[in-house]
């Protein structure tokens, strides 16, 4: 081989590590980035009167890849567990982040809002609970969503 050529590959080399790093931060989201069922199991905990409250549970969404979601969630508050079902909205910006409302459509109702993260190509979701200013009790609980079934599985 020639100098040339060496220098050439050489110039290749040391580029496209670079090259393959770019690639890989050049990906964008949007609602139908979630579409179908996620499993999460969620932690934290609720200020209460009496001190407080701890707060853990696991569940399932489904996104509709339009910006709405349904599901259940089972919820141990203390000891006391609870099963609720749920419908709510979403968001989802470019750069992979968004946020979701959740109504609880049970007899005990209730609203939550979350901020969330998209990660592993759309196939997990973290999220942290966004209560309003001024809640009583506000809760500060955080999430694992993971999807439930690959896109090739789901009949």
């Amino acid at each position: 081989m020639n100098a040339r050529t060496l220098l050439l590959i050489a110039s290749f080399c040391a580029a496209w590590p670079t090259a393959v790093r770019a690639d890989d931060d050049d990906h964008f989201c949007s609602v139908r980035t979630l579409q179908g069922s996620f499993g999460f199991t969620f932690t934290g905990t609720a200020n209460t009167p009496g001190g407080p409250s701890h707060r853990g549970g696991v569940g399932r969404y489904v996104f509709d890849g339009l910006g709405n979601i349904d599901g259940t969630v089972t919820v141990n508050a203390d000891g006391n567990v609870v099963r609720r079902t749920l419908v709510g909205t979403y968001t989802v910006e470019p750069d992979c982040t968004g946020s979701f409302a959740i109504t609880f459509t049970d007899a005990a109702d209730g609203h939550a809002t979350f901020d969330m993260v998209i990660d592993d190509d759309g196939r997990e979701v973290r999220t942290v609970s966004t209560p309003p200013p001024g809640a009583v009790n506000p809760p500060t609980l955080t999430s694992v969503l993971r999807r439930q079934f690959s896109r090739r599985s789901i009949e």
